[in-house]
């Protein structure tokens, strides 16, 4: 079957889900049986650059959070339980799909758009195993990140502007895109095979968990391109008194131009939860790809009674990340608005950009700024059918 089928049978299965659940016999607030369960969200945003030289103004799809859809669908097998999870992308334009002189539609759906189609056998004793288009092992281990600001400013800064190329200091533009300056060094989504531990408890030390996965190359690659095929990550959280605690790292190699290149990252993040302070700490470094550190410090309160508030300020420095003696450097302030009653953050992010190229060539500063918010569906999760009441009040 080939990926314009696996849509239509993706598709098909949302709606087939859909219909299943629907007795027209029942009162329209019954819940959803609970083996079944829709989600998704909506992230439009207004994304604005200006790279020394020109000013773009776009309406785009925040990269970090895509809007989507999904269903994930529970048959419970004696003390196992078998899921299936299909999700699609809304297929609007990404944040980090576009750059000077290139804009593609504002729907820009295709295969790209599968984000996940797999199933799970999921036991309580030897953990999990999924099969299909979803994460790898190594997929968040840059993204243990309590400061609840990632809308609007985190480790992954390709997110906001990654198609965008640097200028030279004479104005041309260059070949260097901000992505290019700026890697993570983290795992993605493919077509996979995923062995998951069950939480290990350590007691008065948390909760620790493993991840291994060997995925194929897919041809039509999803946004946020996937080079790593082979991986592992472990992922750990924790409570110490008021203090929250999650970190994650993984192994991958990673598929280059010159060949196979073994790559680790890592996270930190800790919040002391009456204050809202948060710390978070981010590390990546790939053989022949540099290496980058990343510091974020914040505050998250809910000072006006509407939702948390929660603002961050950001570092992020590369070394030989786009060639040898090359650096990177970028600066983020971000701040998130949670309306609980909605369901919707409204955020604000501004960063900015900077690239050395050494001996070589200078580039010019680049600066952008995004506004928008996210919309989560929580109707769906009560609802027979992906469409019923989802525009209701």
């Amino acid at each position: 079957m080939g990926w314009t089928g696996i849509i239509r049978f993706g598709c098909a299965g949302l709606i087939a889900a859909s219909a299943v659940c629907a007795e027209p016999d029942t009162p329209e607030h019954d819940p959803l049986p609970q083996n079944v369960r829709f989600y998704g969200h909506f992230t439009p945003s207004v994304l604005s650059v200006d790279d020394g030289v020109s000013h773009e103004h776009d309406l785009v799809d925040n990269s970090h959070s895509g809007g989507r859809i999904g269903v994930w669908w529970d048959d419970f097998l004696g003390y196992n339980n078998l899921r299936f999870n299909g999700e699609l992308s809304l297929g609007l334009r990404s944040s980090s799909g576009i750059s000077q002189g290139y804009q593609p539609d504002i729907i820009d759906f295709g295969t790209h758009s599968i984000r996940k189609l797999e199933v799970t056998l999921q036991t309580d004793r030897w953990g999990s195993v999924s099969i299909g288009q979803g994460a790898m092992g190594s997929d968040g281990v840059t993204e243990s990140d309590l400061s609840g600001t990632s809308l609007a400013s985190h480790v992954g800064i390709a997110d906001t502007a990654g198609g965008f190329l640097f200028r030279t200091g004479s104005g041309t533009i260059s070949t260097v895109r901000v992505k290019d300056a700026f890697p993570t060094f983290d795992g993605g989504r493919t077509r996979r095979i995923r062995y998951d531990t069950p939480d290990l408890n350590l007691s008065y030390f948390g909760k620790l968990r493993f991840a291994a996965s060997i995925g194929v190359e897919d041809i039509n690659r999803i946004e946020t391109l996937n080079e790593s095929l082979t991986d592992a990550g472990v992922f750990y959280h924790n409570m110490l008194g008021n203090f929250s605690i999650a970190g994650s790292a993984g192994l991958s190699l990673a598929e280059t131009s010159t060949g196979r290149e073994p790559q680790v990252a890592g996270s930190f993040s800790i919040l002391h939860i009456p204050t809202g302070l948060n710390l978070t700490s981010v590390t990546g470094s790939r053989n022949n790809g540099g290496a980058y550190g990343y510091t974020k410090v914040g505050i998250r309160r809910d000072w006006f009674g509407i939702g948390e508030t929660r603002f961050s300020v950001d570092l992020y420095e590369g070394y030989d990340t786009f060639g040898k003696g090359t650096r990177a450097r970028s600066v983020g302030v971000g701040i998130v608005q949670d309306l609980e009653r909605q369901n919707i953050e409204v955020f604000l992010g501004y960063r900015e950009y900077s690239a050395d190229g050494g001996s070589v060539v200078n580039y010019r500063d680049m600066q952008s700024v995004m506004f928008g918010m996210r919309w989560k569906f929580r109707r769906l999760e009560n609802r027979r059918s992906v469409f019923e009441g989802l525009w209701q009040g």
